[in-house]
């Protein structure tokens, strides 16, 4: 899509590119959506870019607000439409939809097959061992992670084909007392299986029917819809979908009288549950290293769909550490977000020991992470529960609640923080410009930290070009004479201070996200000076990381001065046009920090990473890229962390 023309975005002229990592397309090119304001038609334009194509009213870049692999890209129902205007120009007959009314754009030709290192968004399609599948959460598939759609059926839906059996694990002992669990009936004749009930007590193996697809229980379980908790071993969930069915059900038998279950146990074999571990039990292993609190902070961001399944019922401290993925997060690490939450955030509270509602996406249950968070406490690194990113886009009814000062939301959050004993909240605020609704959100999620209480935090991640100067934000002061070379979401978070000065006053932390902005006219030091500058002391601001490749391809993080050797290693403008040619390093942003002589400097400001199990591999020149062990043996020997081994074992490097 080109700009030029009296009020047509259509005619030739320079290409716009935006923070939209590989967008759908169809035949191998981007599609780019062209309005003529002339003669008030839309027309689909190809061209040649990998990446998608978007116009700003100034015919500036537009960094698009899902571009974070975080932040991995989201297609939005725009693209979508769009999406099914060219399957239907190109298909006979229109474009089938999925069950929820997704378009179904591999209908038009096979769907490609799944790989790593590939991103993958909303609604993307991909066949795997034969079957098709539909991604449900935006991510990359990184390599050595396993992500593959039939492993992994938080972020892939199965759409065609059926799922290879797997065995069901075996059920734990019932709790006692509990409901004689219902027989597992047999199907109709040629229909379907007796249809589930929220009232009936089903046993491992049980097998139930809802809107025309059957369910078979992986153990003991009551309450839990079928149709949002499911998925196969290993996923942590009560049910496991099998196929679907015709005909209907015959209702579900009355259940007999029975006093209220306990809550339900782990799906792995284990002895009667116990409680997860009490601060009294104390973590005694010498190789689980402390976190230093009285320094600069180093933060990281940890995707909860990659932690491992594991049990806390009946282990120790000791044990937790040993069997949970997140309860071993280094130690160079002060803060890691756990990432991340939906905005329309419900809770049912910690004895239902179900996510569902949360938008969290561990394996585990919350009664087991609690035990892990346990873990990270003992081991002096704070848990901020991150909320929203390029996945979740719904903040509308959280920010009314932020505007009003309470809310159902704001209620659920503040006890769920209370309940999980995390440390606070991030602000991952990834969908428009709008300073309105984003300053209402931070409102609404200072008010759960402080209905909280405890001295819990809110933090907030900061848009690459948020406090850049544009012509939105030309009445600050410190913006005289500054223009930046970024369109979108340029200058938001400065709009929002500017318009909402007691909001910058709500965050203790900031940590910008100076990355995903290619490296021609974007330099991440200059972008952290500008925040450093926007907030006051007491916030504490931190200059952002990500190993190669980013989210928005092009800029290549290397750990040295000495190691930008390649293209995309060296900033060569900043933001208004000023010549660079300067390392794209861990070693020249931590410097900056550090080195920092800005009047409103704190003595914690630090680094952020995203993301903590991002693998980085190949090189740049004779140097390796920078990947998360690397940058976080650079971090804690320029901020004088501990250096913790589990850096370079092979979950962290």
């Amino acid at each position: 899509m080109q700009p030029g023309g009296i009020g047509s975005t259509c005619a030739p002229g320079p290409l716009l590119h935006t923070k939209f990592r590989r967008a759908h397309s169809i035949d191998g090119l981007a599609r780019g959506f062209c309005h003529d304001k002339v003669r008030g038609s839309s027309s689909l334009k190809k061209h040649p870019s990998p990446k998608g194509l978007i116009a700003t009213p100034a015919g500036k870049p537009n960094l698009h607000p899902e571009g974070h692999p975080m932040k991995t890209t989201r297609m939005t129902a725009a693209a979508l439409a769009i999406g099914s205007l060219w399957a239907q120009v190109q298909a006979a007959e229109p474009a089938p939809l999925a069950a929820d009314g997704v378009v179904l754009l591999a209908q038009a030709s096979p769907a490609p097959a799944w790989r790593e290192g590939v991103a993958y968004t909303v609604g993307s399609i991909v066949s795997y061992a034969g079957q098709q599948y539909m991604a449900l959460v935006a991510h990359t598939a990184w390599a050595g992670t396993g992500w593959n759609p039939a492993a992994t059926p938080s972020l892939w839906r199965l759409i065609a084909g059926s799922p290879a059996p797997s065995p069901s694990p075996s059920p734990a002992p019932a709790p006692s007392p509990a409901p004689a669990p219902a027989p597992s009936p047999a199907p109709a004749p040629g229909g379907c299986a007796l249809a589930w009930s929220a009232s009936t007590a089903y046993s491992g193996g049980a097998t139930v029917s809802y809107n025309g697809i059957t369910y078979k229980a992986n153990w003991w379980t009551q309450g839990n819809n079928p149709s949002t908790n499911n998925g196969g071993a290993g996923s942590g969930q009560p049910w496991t979908a099998t196929g679907t069915c015709s005909g209907s059900p015959a209702p579900a038998p009355a259940p007999s009288p029975a006093p209220s279950p306990a809550p339900a146990p782990s799906p792995a074999p284990s002895p009667a549950p116990s409680p997860a571990p009490a601060p009294s039990d104390p973590l005694t292993l010498s190789e689980a290293v402390r976190a230093a609190q009285d320094k600069r902070v180093y933060v990281g961001y940890y995707p909860s769909w990659s932690d491992n399944w594991f049990s806390a019922n009946g282990m120790s401290a000791n044990d937790v550490y040993k069997a949970s993925k997140f309860a071993r997060i280094p130690g160079t690490y002060t803060h890691v977000m756990a990432a991340f939450a939906d905005p329309n955030f419900s809770w049912a509270g910690l004895a239902t020991n179900s996510w569902s509602g949360t938008g969290i996406n561990f394996n585990s249950t919350p009664q087991d992470i609690k035990a892990a968070i346990g873990v990270l406490h003992q081991r002096n690194i704070k848990v901020i529960l991150a909320v929203g990113g390029a996945t979740y886009g719904n903040w509308g009814a959280i920010a009314a609640e932020g505007q009003r000062g309470s809310g159902p939301i704001i209620s659920a959050l503040a006890k769920f923080i209370g309940e999980m004993n995390v440390d606070g909240l991030d602000v991952d605020y990834e969908v428009d410009g709008d300073v309105d609704r984003y300053a209402n959100s931070i409102k609404a999620l200072r008010a759960a930290v402080d209905l909280a209480g405890g001295g819990r935090v809110l933090t907030l991640a900061g848009w690459s070009t948020g406090a850049d100067c544009t012509a939105q934000t030309s009445t600050d002061p410190a913006c005289a004479g500054k223009m930046s070379y970024w369109g979108g979401n340029a200058g938001r978070e400065r709009g929002v201070v500017l318009k909402y000065p007691a909001v910058a006053g709500m965050l203790d932390m900031v940590n910008v996200m100076s990355y995903d902005a290619r490296y021609e006219h974007y330099d991440g030091v200059t972008a952290y000076n500008q925040y450093r500058s926007l907030f006051p002391s007491r916030t504490i601001v931190s200059i952002g990381l990500e190993s190669a490749p980013e989210g928005w391809s092009g800029a290549t993080l290397v750990v040295n001065d000495a190691d930008a050797q390649c293209v995309g290693s060296r900033n060569l403008q900043d933001q208004y046009g000023a010549n660079l040619n300067l390392p794209y390093s861990v070693q020249r942003y931590t410097g900056a920090v550090t080195g920092s002589s800005n009047a409103s400097r704190n003595p914690r400001d630090g680094a952020m990473l995203w993301a903590i199990i991002k693998p980085a591999s190949g090189s740049c020149g004779s140097a390796a890229l920078a990947s998360p062990g690397t940058i976080g043996g650079k971090v804690g020997t320029s901020f004088n962390l501990p250096n913790d081994p589990l850096l370079q074992s092979a979950d962290w490097r």
